[in-house]
């Protein structure tokens, strides 16, 4: 495990590695942030993980985030910056963007999870109406629907 300082960052790694374990044998696992073995630079750029699903061989990527809770009565997933270089990944790979939001309980066994596509996450802060079409059981394996281009 990466050396975190922040408790925060500690929090994102345990979501991340409980991401991950729901992408079952038709997934791989390309890069992940967290590994060791990306620069700086390819931190900064890509999303947390970079998953290829077998069958169709899409490759897309996957921002994690777990937040305690709501902040205003919003869902803060982001920094004021972080949509838009989400956004310049997609424009510059043509591979997909899906945010993963837990929220609640702990990293490894949130209450509620979210799976939100990006062109649907534009702004840093959400709105739980928003985001209701896309809850999933937290414990529920992915599923990638090749003919809607959706992350379920």
């Amino acid at each position: 495990m990466p050396d975190f300082t922040d408790p925060t960052h500690t929090l994102g790694y345990e979501f991340e590695r409980h991401v991950m374990s729901l992408f079952g044998k038709e997934f791989k696992i390309v890069a992940w942030a967290q590994d060791g073995q990306r620069s700086r630079q390819e931190i900064d750029f890509n999303p947390d993980l970079i998953i290829e699903h077998l069958p169709s061989k899409t490759v897309f990527g996957v921002e994690c985030k777990f937040r305690s809770g709501l902040f205003a009565g919003n869902i803060a997933w982001a920094k004021e910056y972080q949509p838009q270089k989400y956004q310049r990944y997609v424009t510059q790979t043509g591979h997909k963007v899906f945010v993963i939001i837990g929220i609640g309980g702990t990293p490894a066994n949130p209450n509620y999870m979210y799976c939100v596509p990006l062109w649907q996450a534009k702004f840093n802060f959400l709105n739980p109406d928003v985001l209701k079409r896309y809850r999933r059981n937290p414990r529920r394996m992915f599923e990638y629907d090749k003919a809607s281009g959706q992350l379920k």
